[in-house]
């Protein structure tokens, strides 16, 4: 009975027993890219020129000679002005293989434009392997350590296992899980029937599991939003009016019991110590991040920053002194948000020209066309002010997706087309 209900529960989820070379190159990518590295190091990153090789064969190094005509001058603006050489140079060699594999990828995905929603089954089945695997070491010591994460969200309250599968932190692996769930939570609402919910529901489990507010919260506002903006629209598909009302009132309920029924829950009280800004966990992801990148550019340069790898050589005594850090602390200086590390590193200018290059691409790409890609750009574009780091490939391969023409099946012009037939 137990091997009909878990291979009924599999061929919802879509489980496909044969491990191709392509999907385990999908799997190592996404559960295993860390795996006995060093934090700060991927699998990926050693792969970079298979990458430029791959790139080269296919003549699709225009991208390539740009960004080099751009970043060798900045190089030598930077290591003139005071940069330390080899704090940079290693900088420099992790931020361009990120760049080498954003252009692999959009080169790749823009060939293979179908392959990111088998991708995302092979994701959604193998993330509910390991969370069943994760359940089970969670039971003992050594093993809960391999996929929870056992540090303290905030030091008044109690440790909760977060989960973090096989990589360096809860957000982190919520971070990768996002775009997934947000394409299975649409393609349940905006399909006929309940194909999509088994694997909705297991990867909303996960996610929950991670506790990442950063993220969650991210996905809820990009959904409220789309859906908002698009009200008159939607509210004519029964199925999103009827999943958005009892999601609400399910959250409404949620809140209230953990406020009222159980207030001294450590879910709770983090919430309300972000609510009355206290929690410094999201006040460090957040504005004091920029605050820091402010102080940052105080000492170097208004316009162009200080460069790649110079927040740990020119903001450590500006961190460690704003937040008084002692013993190992005083050795964990970062900026934990792209866009702040953006401002520090490359100044008011790399900033704005993130922000225009962002926008501008939204339009010219015709972003908000298609609910999915709107609504991953929503995402992560609230995120980059919340979270993530310069060299972070996940998001831009998030980035990709949202530019590029990927999930035909969530434009506006298919999904209102009162003759449609669902393409899975």
């Amino acid at each position: 009975m137990a091997g009909i209900i878990i291979k009924d529960l599999m061929e919802r989820i879509g489980f496909d027993r044969a491990l191709t070379i392509e999907n385990f190159s999908v799997v190592a990518f996404f559960f295993l890219n860390t795996v006995f590295l060093p934090a700060g190091l991927l699998y990926t990153t050693l792969l970079t020129p298979l990458f430029l090789l791959f790139l080269a064969k296919q003549r699709n190094l225009r991208a390539i000679i740009w960004y080099l005509a751009l970043s060798l001058p900045l190089t030598w603006f930077y290591l003139t002005h005071g940069a330390d050489r080899s704090s940079y140079l290693r900088s420099y060699f992790l931020f361009s293989s990120a760049a080498i594999f954003t252009v692999w990828i959009y080169h790749f995905l823009r060939q293979h434009i179908k392959k990111p929603a088998l991708y995302f089954r092979t994701i959604a089945t193998y993330n509910a392997l390991f969370t069943g695997v994760a359940l089970l070491f969670f039971l003992t010591a050594a093993g809960k350590q391999i996929f929870w994460s056992l540090e303290p969200i905030h030091p008044a309250i109690p440790t909760i296992p977060r989960l973090k599968m096989l990589v360096y932190e809860p957000s982190f692996y919520a971070f990768q899980l996002a775009p997934v769930v947000l394409y299975y939570f649409l393609a349940y609402m905006f399909s006929e029937g309940y194909k999509y919910l088994a694997a909705l529901c297991l990867l909303t489990v996960s996610l929950v599991f991670s506790l990442s507010f950063g993220v969650i919260g991210g996905l809820m506002i990009a959904v409220l939003l789309v859906i908002f903006l698009h009200f008159f629209k939607l509210i004519r598909l029964r199925k999103l009016f009827f999943a958005t009302f009892y999601l609400a009132l399910g959250l409404i309920g949620l809140g209230l019991a953990a406020f009222y029924l159980l207030p001294n829950n450590p879910l709770a009280e983090r919430i309300d110590m972000i609510a009355n800004g206290y929690d410094t966990s999201a006040n460090g992801r957040t504005w004091e991040a920029f605050v820091l990148a402010w102080k940052i550019l105080e000492k170097t340069n208004y316009l162009l920053g200080a460069g790649l790898g110079q927040i740990k050589e020119v903001g450590q005594d500006i961190i460690v002194n704003y937040y008084n850090y002692e013993g190992a602390w005083a050795d964990v200086v970062r900026i934990p948000n792209a866009m702040a590390e953006t401002l520090a590193t490359f100044g008011i200018l790399g900033a704005a020209a993130r922000l225009v290059a962002e926008i501008g691409l939204f339009f010219y790409t015709r972003v908000y066309s298609n609910y999915y890609r709107f609504a991953l750009f929503i995402f992560v574009f609230v995120y980059q002010f919340t979270g993530s780091y310069l060299t972070n490939i996940y998001e831009y391969l998030i980035w990709v997706l949202a530019f590029l023409p990927v999930f035909s099946q969530f434009n506006k012009e298919y999904i209102h087309n009162p003759g449609r037939k669902w393409k899975s």
